[in-house]
């Protein structure tokens, strides 16, 4: 009886493993959206069944982006572009993608202390525009006056950007606002594709939008994904690519750093993130790396934390429940334990 029995579970078994469906790796890739490479990497059990996750990935991160766009307009659609144009002359009614985005930038400033704010717009078009200039122009390149940025710094408040939830308005109250939601938008778009696939039913894919990665699940027979930690001198010869791999689940790694988006002025480097303390460019780190399950809280605290104190940021690191690396200029680490954990570089550490 007893062998009878093992000879129907036997049976039992093959019948299901033969039955249960089989998973592919699958990749994927665009650009265009948020200004950079966007790869999509995910398991499906047919060619077809990804082409419709990565569509709807993708299809999501392009709309998210005009939405977002504070550089130009798209028809009839009314995105950020349009509050700045509209500020100090009335209210915009916008998407509900807008209200949610803007409404989380404004929990990012309470949380942060100010450190990210969607309304340094002024300060941050003075930068942008300096930069550009003197990419185009490097023998002339200078910064701006600190005159000029305080007077930019008048209107930056985010008690002033109004958003009425019911009527779907966003309204900047003076007509010298303007709003930059660099530190929140990409991180917030992305936890946003990526919902779209999982209802849509993907259990496993990893999303690199420009160094912000999301994953979902892990790898079929893995339990983890391994990403690559970049580099912040990958540029330089005979740099590696990468400074470390992490481990992650269900979770999503933010980078900030200036080796991308900088300019010189006599021979010193300035970076694209700015204190807004000061005014001027953040200058205590080469790149910081941020891990939690929120993609857009991710996002936001890894511009929280490369202006910050480093111990400054691990109370905030602490408060939000996420995990850090901190590169300082001289090449030194600094990692919560958490971080440590699911590093390769620094787990024997932990």
């Amino acid at each position: 009886m007893r062998l009878r029995l093992l000879a129907v579970l036997a049976a039992l078994l093959i019948s299901l493993t033969a039955c249960s469906p089989s998973y592919h790796r699958f990749q994927a890739q665009i650009i265009g959206p948020f200004d950079t490479v966007t790869v999509f990497i995910g398991y499906a059990q047919s060619p077809a069944a990804f082409d419709r996750y990565s569509a709807l990935v993708f299809e999501r991160l392009e709309y998210l982006h005009q939405l977002y766009d504070i550089f130009g307009g798209y028809g009839d659609l009314n995105n950020l572009h349009t509050i700045n144009a509209q500020a100090g002359i009335f209210p915009v009614g916008v998407s509900q993608e807008i209200v949610d985005m803007l409404t989380v930038a404004r929990e990012a400033y309470d949380l942060t202390g100010g450190q990210t704010n969607a309304a340094l717009g002024p300060v941050l078009r003075i930068w942008h525009d300096y930069r550009a200039q003197a990419l185009a122009e490097p023998n002339v390149a200078q910064l701006p006056s600190l005159s000029a940025l305080e007077e930019a710094a008048a209107h930056i408040s985010m008690a002033d950007v109004v958003i009425d939830a019911e009527k779907m308005t966003v309204f900047l109250r003076h007509q010298d606002m303007s709003l930059d939601v660099g530190s929140v938008a990409k991180g917030y778009a992305a936890g946003l594709a990526m919902d779209a696939a999982t209802q849509a039913g993907l259990e496993s894919a990893l999303l690199n939008v420009g160094g912000h990665v999301v994953a979902v699940g892990s790898p079929h027979g893995r339990d983890h994904w391994n990403v690559a930690i970049q580099n912040p001198e990958a540029d330089l010869d005979g740099a590696s690519p990468a400074v470390d791999t992490i481990y992650l689940t269900d979770a999503t790694v933010s980078i900030s750093g200036v080796h991308q988006r900088f300019y010189v002025v006599d021979e010193q480097t300035f970076g694209h993130i700015i204190d807004p303390s000061t005014l001027m460019p953040a200058n205590l780190y080469k790149q910081v790396a941020v891990i939690h399950p929120s993609s857009w809280l991710a996002d936001v605290l890894s511009t929280a934390l490369f202006i910050l104190p480093q111990a400054e940021g691990a109370e905030l690191v602490a408060a939000a429940g996420a995990e850090a690396l901190w590169i300082d200029l001289e090449g030194n680490w600094f990692a919560t334990p958490g971080y440590q954990a699911l590093s390769r570089e620094l787990k024997d550490l932990s």
